[in-house]
């Protein structure tokens, strides 16, 4: 499933002001195309989730298959986003 880096997460972590009872939402937006939707949401129970870096990112399962063997990073200078095939 999606891999999440650490800098990924603080990042966030940093940008969107989280505290620890938010939940960061990804999801797959677009009509010519998909990009990635990052939102601040509540999980439920059925939800692909894990915690990176104290931050908690969740998936619908409608959008899962956006994710699979995916890594989320950021640029080195952190002003873009990357979602790329994991390396293993």
């Amino acid at each position: 499933m999606l891999q999440i880096t650490d800098r990924a997460a603080q990042i966030y972590k940093e940008d969107m002001e989280l505290t620890k009872q938010d939940e960061i939402r990804l999801f797959v937006r677009g009509a010519e195309g998909f990009f990635l939707g990052v939102e601040k949401a509540d999980s439920e129970e059925s939800d692909w989730s894990t915690v990176v870096n104290g931050v908690r990112f969740f998936i619908k399962e409608d959008d899962l298959w956006m994710f699979e063997g995916m890594t989320l990073d950021f640029c080195d200078k952190g002003d873009c986003i990357k979602l790329h095939t994991a390396v293993h």
